[in-house]
């Protein structure tokens, strides 16, 4: 994204002058008549908020809105801090809250109140179960991390790795949290990219006079880059994820750090699903979208947006944000307010690329007739479509397959043979060098003997696979729809599928079917790859989903693996 982003330099000259876009292109969702900074939404869309103890006006530290209306979360005793003393279930100074890739909450608590100092007890990041809204663990921080003024900013998770990303805005620098040991760590502290470039924001009403540092950050999709930005500066940054480990010397860690752009000053700042950073724009009283292509542009500007602090997602990728006024005066603010960004009409056709086969016989070149499998095809599309999903076709050799599994006492199928728009789309499916990979949410892989003769060995479906997944897009497949992923492999050299859990049609299906025939047998070559295999008894449905890959056995879990797919995306 770094070459792409560092376009979008250029039209900050040109922007300067924008006024009073995007008034019409928010809705409130939320208001309070207390300052709030950080939100987070579940998949679930339960919506979390937290209020800083910047004041002795704070009614409690973190609640769900429910109904319009904030509820203490999870209970009113986690919310009874007092200032005098903190038991070891209560919040004291919440700075921000976090729901991650696997649906945990995360609450960051910089025990800083009213920026007079830690408490006794210390910062902590707390992980709380949303099925039960119980505590799981507390996260306490070293004591040679943390500065008795610190003040921990933001969180962010990396759920490949397990660990915690969270900025220190008043001494600056990045903190690690590793979250199966509870391992600690610091760096970069006295870097240039985590201090204050200034003193001063500048405001319609005038200065606002603060020195703050490393405070807003973003992880990629693909988690292997973390972007991140002082509060009173105007400069984006990056580093790879993989740096900020104890393996190398912080000489090395500060030589990879990236200076990406000049940008506006913001205070949070998110990627959506599709790798759009979405970031504020302070002085400007403004939201900006930086596309993947670099374009760079407010989706929402005006007088109603006062100081955009926070940034969240929901499941069907809207975007969210608070406004928590903070280069106002008391008198001058009005109720706080939750946003969301409606999207344009165009960017509501997400999309599903469908994997068929273009192999129609048992073997090599000649063989009883194959092809994709149609209920592994029909079933999965109509559950895309009801989802809200368009869905194209994209086959080795594009155009018309053949098909197998031909079923018209299957009412779904017969649905689908006789749908003019499916069948238009499914027989002039695309080949893979006219697919635009960045229009997809998802690919999926439809079954039929045919895939075990001409997808694994399909090159350009493996890169844009590889591609898809480590973008952050959903990897699905079902039966032999698998075969496509046998050689998939990621930048880091291992198959997609290695430490993976996958199902798909099982040994004992195929020694029942055509164990004669088939190149290999695919259960057998998944484990090779090195993923580990579940299943069900012979012909039962099996979906199995690990992250952002979702697999089936055989033509029964079709369906299946389209609905988790769809859930996995985030959009019910």
């Amino acid at each position: 994204m770094r070459d792409h982003i560092l376009a979008f330099v250029i039209s900050l000259i040109t922007l300067t002058g924008f006024v009073s876009q995007g008034q019409d292109n928010i809705a409130v969702e939320a208001t309070s008549q207390n300052q709030w900074t950080g939100l987070t939404i579940s998949k679930e869309n339960r919506l979390f908020v937290n209020f800083p103890r910047w004041s002795d006006e704070v009614p409690l530290s973190v609640g769900e809105v429910v109904n319009g209306k904030v509820q203490p979360f999870p209970n009113g005793s986690w919310n009874s801090y007092s200032g005098e003393k903190a038991g070891e279930k209560e919040f004291i100074c919440v700075q921000s809250v976090f729901v991650d890739d696997k649906n945990r909450l995360w609450v960051l608590d910089p025990a800083n109140p009213k920026f007079q100092g830690i408490h006794k007890r210390g910062p902590r990041l707390y992980h709380f179960d949303l099925k039960t809204n119980q505590l799981v663990k507390a996260y306490d921080f070293d004591q040679d991390i943390i500065f008795d003024n610190s003040y921990l900013n933001d969180v962010r998770i990396d759920t490949d790795q397990d660990i915690a990303y969270i900025t220190d805005s008043n001494v600056g620098g990045i903190l690690t949290v590793d979250l199966k040991s509870g391992e600690t760590n610091r760096y970069l502290t006295s870097h240039s990219s985590v201090q204050p470039e200034m003193s001063y924001l500048r405001f319609s009403n005038g200065l606002w006079k603060n020195k703050v540092a490393s405070d807003g950050i973003a992880l990629t999709p693909d988690h292997n880059h973390l972007y991140f930005a002082a509060l009173s500066g105007h400069t984006l940054y990056r580093i790879p994820t993989a740096k900020l480990s104890g393996k190398i010397t912080e000489t090395e860690r500060k030589d990879a750090v990236e200076h990406v752009a000049s940008t506006y000053a913001t205070d949070g700042m998110l990627f959506d699903d599709k790798g759009n950073l979405y970031m504020g724009g302070l002085e400007q009283n403004a939201v900006y979208k930086v596309s993947k292509d670099g374009n760079y542009k407010p989706v929402a500007q005006g007088p109603k947006v006062q100081w955009a602090d926070s940034f969240t997602k929901d499941p069907g990728g809207n975007i969210y944000f608070t406004t928590s006024q903070l280069h106002l005066s008391p008198e001058q603010r009005g109720l706080y307010k939750i946003y969301q960004i409606e999207k344009p009409a165009e960017e509501n056709n997400d999309k599903i690329l469908m994997v068929i086969t273009s192999h129609g016989k048992l073997g090599e070149k000649e063989g009883e007739p194959t092809g994709y499998y149609l209920s592994e095809v029909s079933h999965a599309y109509y559950e895309y479509k009801k989802a809200g999903y368009q869905v194209d076709f994209v086959s080795p050799k594009g155009g018309k397959s053949p098909v197998d599994g031909y079923d018209m006492d299957d009412p779904i199928n017969k649905k689908f043979v006789n749908d003019t728009e499916a069948q238009q789309k499914i027989n002039n499916a695309m080949t893979p060098d006219e697919v635009d990979l960045e229009n997809y949410r998802g690919i999926y892989y439809a079954g039929g003997h045919g895939t075990m003769w001409d997808l694994p060995e399909n090159k350009k479906l493996n890169a844009m696979t590889a591609k898809k997944y480590e973008t952050g897009g959903v990897i699905g497949a079902v039966c032999h729809g698998p075969a496509g992923l046998v050689n998939v492999k990621l930048s880091n050299g291992k198959y997609l599928v290695d430490g993976k859990t996958v199902s798909c049609f099982t040994n004992q299906e195929e020694k029942a079917s055509h164990a004669d025939v088939v190149p290999f047998m695919l259960e057998s070559k998944l484990e090779e790859r090195g993923a580990e295999h579940a299943k069900s008894p012979k012909w039962q449905k099996k979906v199995i989903v690990d992250g952002r890959l979702v697999t089936g056995q055989n033509p029964a879990s079709a369906k299946g693996v389209a609905k988790k797919m769809i859930q996995v995306i985030g959009r019910k």
